[in-house]
């Protein structure tokens, strides 16, 4: 017999700017439990549902795990919540480090810490499968150069490099969400391992083709009670990642039978997903991953009758199984702005990484039309929550007018400050100039650096200074830019951000932004001053090389390095009268 929930049982959802926090507010909203839904953005997805009774924001804990930390302990200490649930591992894993903490208040929906570990740090993974037999791509495990030359003459290209976790977390750094890279030659093998391996030990696999399909499960103390599978249909990014449209399959029984293996390794309490890609050609799979926590195509599981969220709640709160329920085949489910953003690229196709594999035209009409199959659901919307697909949607087309509009815009601007590069006639300007204004968004990374190597390296011709857009000042340089710029002498330690304002766009004779984005950002806001602003790149004689410089937050160490590269080379040519 199945007890009913308590009335007044009341749940606490983090990350609620994600569709699949939105499944779990829905599943257990319906059931008539107590709804509140927590998120570090106040334009959470989540806050339009009619099932949250309250709604706060937190600290964003990539960028301060500290003050999150603290935000969720103060909050749960004078509330009565029978159960914390964290979704992505932007939230499970610094909450997994005070867990202690937390269950003095309630109880958090995680699996035991030594198990948690073992499916984050991607280097356990692979061993504890390799220990019962489930198969995986074949691996060289990358902890210095030393161990890169032991390997680099059996490596077989093209080569995938994974950093051992997907979010890194030192202690004097800020959290950043690392992802996996390809390298076709040794070469560009050497370069990219010595680049990650300044913040993380690396994996390097073979590259496994097949389709991505997750086993998605919830398991007590090791056995799995109740699995559905999906096979992923359209992906971001197109060399392999995240489903936008995925569809539900029938178990594969070996697929299983390697789930439950590893999960009952682990002693597994809880839900997770099991991933792999599986070749129907040779009928060969390989494990790619195990995500210790609610998954991004959990709308899916949830439209085909895998309610994972109320299951997970009668396990952990009522401590009992949960009824068994047949999942449907065929249903399908779409991430309807990351598909439409699919489409744009599949169908220009400018991306010219070799690993894509491109689908016919006739493929994308036949995916486009399923949307009329009545088995088709979009994760934002639901018939008895409407509001939330509606905010979707509309943000979906303000998002699809906004880019179609900088499309035409961008292409503009960059053929005008294109020009200005090759007649190289910014140095007119230079030569009336005597204040200098670098801008980016954060003021945290590009224009910080910038402005620091131009100051440090003994040039006085003119005064510079630099901001960002960002509204929040008085920020550190990223430690991540700190690191890179000590290895050029450039010392960034005591860098701090300020947000652009009236006074220094007066001062100012002259602005280098980075990116086309920011000169539109600056016409939009500061319409009297966007005349004398010019991309920094265009100061670069040499028309190889970008003329836009990305921003590396958040990226690969590589990403780092070419970023202060590019503007150190860009700097040198700051000068009255060079041409």
């Amino acid at each position: 017999m199945h007890s009913q929930p308590k009335l007044n049982s009341h749940i606490l959802i983090l990350d609620g700017d994600e569709f699949s926090t939105l499944s779990i507010v829905r599943s257990l909203g319906r059931k008539g439990l107590s709804i509140t839904v927590a998120a570090a953005t106040k334009s959470a997805i989540c806050k339009h549902s009619k099932y949250i009774q309250h709604f706060f924001t937190y600290p964003d804990p990539l960028s301060d795990i500290e003050g999150f930390n603290q935000a969720i302990v103060n909050h749960i200490q004078n509330r009565q919540y029978d159960l914390l649930i964290p979704v992505t591992e932007l939230t499970t894993l610094p909450l997994s480090k005070i867990r202690s903490v937390i269950e003095k208040h309630t109880t958090l929906a995680l699996s035991n810490e030594s198990s948690l570990e073992k499916v984050t740090d991607k280097s356990q993974t692979f061993d504890l499968a390799i220990k019962v037999g489930v198969p995986v791509p074949k691996s060289y495990y990358i902890k210095s150069q030393q161990s890169l030359d032991n390997y680099i003459e059996a490596l077989e290209y093209p080569i995938v490099l994974k950093p051992t976790r997907s979010i890194i977390d030192p202690t004097d750094d800020l959290r950043a969400k690392l992802n996996v890279d390809y390298a076709f030659n040794p070469d560009q093998l050497q370069k990219k391992v010595c680049s990650l391996l300044k913040v993380s030990e690396i994996i390097l696999q073979e590259y496994f083709t097949g389709t991505g399909t997750g086993i998605e499960l919830i398991a007590d103390n090791g056995e799995i009670i109740h699995a559905f599978q999906h096979d992923r249909i359209h992906e971001l990014p197109l060399t392999g990642g995240g489903s936008c449209l995925r569809k539900s399959v029938p178990i594969n029984p070996q697929l299983l039978e390697y789930s439950q293996k590893l999960i009952k390794e682990l002693n597994w309490h809880g839900v997770a997903m099991v991933e792999f890609k599986h070749n129907n050609l040779t009928n060969k799979s390989c494990l790619m991953e195990i995500n210790g926590r609610f998954w991004g195509s959990l709308p899916l599981a949830v439209s085909s009758g895998s309610d994972f969220p109320w299951y997970l709640y009668q396990l952990i709160v009522h401590k009992q199984h949960p009824e068994r329920f047949n999942s449907e085949i065929g249903h399908i489910s779409r991430k309807i702005k990351d598909d439409l953003y699919w489409y744009i690229q599949v169908i220009f196709r400018r991306d010219k990484n070799p690993l894509i594999k491109w689908p016919k035209y006739s493929k994308l009409f036949i995916d486009l039309i399923s949307i009329f199959h009545y088995k088709h659901h979009f994760d934002a919307f639901h018939y008895q929550d409407l509001k939330p697909g509606l905010v979707e949607l509309q943000r979906t087309s303000k998002w699809l007018l906004t880019f179609t509009s900088d499309f035409i815009v961008k292409k503009h601007l960059f053929k005008k400050h294109l020009k200005i590069k090759q007649q190289q006639s910014i140095y007119k300007a230079l030569n009336k100039t005597n204040n200098i204004l670098f801008l980016c968004y954060g003021n945290i990374n590009r224009s910080a650096a910038a402005e620091c190597i131009y100051t440090q390296q003994g040039k006085t011709e003119f005064t510079v200074q630099s901001a960002g857009f960002h509204l929040k000042s008085q920020r550190p340089a990223d430690p991540n830019m700190v690191k890179e710029a000590v290895e050029h002498d450039i010392a960034m330690q005591n860098c701090s951000s300020q947000t652009l304002n009236l006074d220094m766009l007066n001062k100012a004779d002259i602005i280098f932004a980075m990116e086309i984005e920011h000169l539109l950002k600056l016409k939009e806001l500061y319409p009297a001053h966007s005349h004398k602003a010019y991309l920094l790149g265009s100061l670069s004689p040499k028309l190889e090389s970008p003329l836009e410089i990305s921003d590396p937050y958040g990226k690969s160490p590589e990403d780092y390095q070419q970023c202060f590269k590019q503007i150190q080379h860009c700097i040198n040519y700051i000068g009255k009268g060079v041409n």
